[in-house]
């Protein structure tokens, strides 16, 4: 039901609804300390009635921008929950039932308008924000249904221009659900999940896009150890693709020539990327994936190519201290917990090796406290990593 009284508040005000959200992310990031993904899509979920009741910041912060008392005032209201022990599993239905407010499942469609597709890439976004914040565990199963629901909406009929637009958008959503299931450790599935992605991907027809699924897919076979059928999967990736894309590939075949411990094809991957991502100039003007690949990210991605050499020849290259700090450092103000939490672990890992215990404990520290609110079996495989080099360094 759309919520007239929202709309109308905002009307009244004389504010367009990126103008909403721009004010309201201000005041939630004041108040916070943290980047906050609220968006004009999000205001405009509110005003058709599929975001009834958003959470207390952004309801405080509402109520300040549109100039209401109350949330009331603004149509939002939430369902009343009575206050009585529930069990483990009750509790997961209870959220279950309060994020499909947030993201609502597709409905049958027989005729699909470009609308759909945009509602299919709000979720999306807001699943991939939230993955990168809590990790593949929390969000697996919704983006799996959410692949579902839009997969089935190939059937439906539509012009050639959406269709394209849909396969984009499975392709993302594939990409995500994939990426999920291998961070949560479900390995084959994600396999699997990656080639229903590289397949609306090729029909699609965007390489950056393609290049994604495709780097996605081989970090799992590198994090398997499986150098072979990485570059295999690296090897699909062709075409003209934007600098922070090519960055990204150059630092994922850096880790895959890691793994081999060959140095000088992983020095020369590692310029390359550094070369590529210098000609970045907006991350924002591109499409909404992209915005992802931060400098925060390129350099946790170099960092571990680095961490992976060290790892199989025995030798630290002096660089990778400066890499994985740099990436724990940036990734703190853009809300990438997960990359954050992996860069710790994986600096203090390095120097324990280094034998700079008192550096390496602050650094050990940092990474088990986050990974307190990240579902990761990846980060938990880092931090067993890094509790093991705590213990011989501590036997030497």
């Amino acid at each position: 039901m759309t919520n007239t009284l929202f709309r109308r508040a905002r009307l009244t005000r004389g504010l367009t609804r990126r103008q909403v959200a721009e004010q309201v992310r201000a005041l939630v990031e004041a108040d916070t300390g943290r980047e906050s993904p609220f968006d004009a899509g999000y205001v405009s979920r509110i005003e058709r009635g599929l975001i009834t009741w958003p959470h207390k910041h952004y309801r405080q912060a509402l109520c300040t921008v549109l100039g209401a008392e109350n949330a009331a005032e603004l149509g939002l209201s939430a369902k009343q929950l009575h206050h009585e022990e529930v069990s483990t599993s009750n509790r997961r239905d209870v959220l279950a039932t309060a994020l499909t407010v947030l993201l609502p499942p597709t409905p049958p469609l027989t005729r699909l308008r470009m609308g759909d597709i945009r509602a299919i890439t709000e979720r999306t976004g807001l699943l991939e924000h939230w993955d990168r914040a809590s990790g593949g565990r929390a969000v697996r199963d919704f983006a799996l249904r959410e692949l579902h629901a839009a997969v089935s909406l190939t059937e439906a009929s539509t012009s050639p221009a959406v269709r394209r637009a849909l396969l984009g958008a499975i392709a993302r959503l594939a990409n995500l659900t994939a990426w999920a299931s291998f961070d949560a450790g479900l390995f084959d599935e994600a396999r699997s999940l990656f080639q229903v992605g590289l397949t609306a991907g090729r029909e699609h027809g965007d390489t950056g896009l393609l290049c994604h699924l495709a780097t996605n897919a081989v970090r799992q076979e590198i994090h398997l150890r499986h150098p072979g059928q990485a570059l295999k999967l690296a090897g699909e990736v062709g075409g003209r693709l934007p600098a922070a894309v090519r960055a990204m590939l150059c630092a994922v075949l850096a880790q895959i020539h890691a793994l081999n411990g060959d140095e000088r094809q992983v020095a020369r991957h590692l310029v390359a990327a550094e070369h590529a991502y210098d000609r970045v100039t907006d991350l924002a003007s591109g499409p909404a994936w992209t915005s992802t690949i931060t400098a925060a990210k390129i350099g946790s991605d170099t960092g571990f190519a680095l961490y992976l050499l060290s790892a199989t020849t025995g030798r630290d290259n002096p660089q990778v201290v400066a890499d994985l700090r740099r990436a724990a450092e940036a990734s703190t103000v853009q809300a990438q917990t997960r990359v954050r939490a992996m860069a710790t672990a994986r600096l203090a890992t390095v120097l324990y090796r280094q034998g700079e215990r008192i550096e390496a404990d602050h650094h050990a520290a940092q990474a088990t406290a986050i990974a307190t609110t990240v579902g990761s079996a990846r980060l938990t495989s880092a931090l067993t990593d890094m509790r093991h080099a705590s213990r011989r360094q501590a036997a030497r």
